[in-house]
């Protein structure tokens, strides 16, 4: 089945894997498609409740942090069907949001 979910592309998951909370939007390439505003803890997943056969062109996220709310470098795409993502930290309060590769264990 690759990338595809039942109903279409896998729906969106963001790992916030930096120390604090984040929010921010999920932008996808159609006006038929409804972008999605999450939130998400740190060390946790969010994942969108469904997504068709919308392709993402952009994922914002903010970063709360005791400095005050940073944005983070977002991920953009002309429209991808890829549904795995990370909030990363890259510097002192430098964040980015990018795309999860799965390894893949050699035999």
């Amino acid at each position: 089945m690759g990338n595809r979910g039942p109903n279409g592309y896998d729906p969106v998951q963001i790992f916030n894997s930096t120390s604090f909370n984040a929010f921010g939007k999920v932008e996808y390439a159609s006006i038929f498609c409804s972008d999605d505003n999450y939130s998400v803890q740190r060390d946790e997943t969010w994942t969108a409740s469904s997504r068709g056969v919308c392709l993402l062109t952009r994922i914002t996220a903010t970063v709360k942090t005791p400095s005050g709310n940073i944005e983070a470098t977002p991920y953009t795409s002309s429209g991808t069907s890829f549904s795995k993502f990370a909030i990363i930290q890259v510097g002192v309060n430098q964040f980015q949001v990018t795309r999860v590769v799965s390894a893949k264990k050699r035999k």
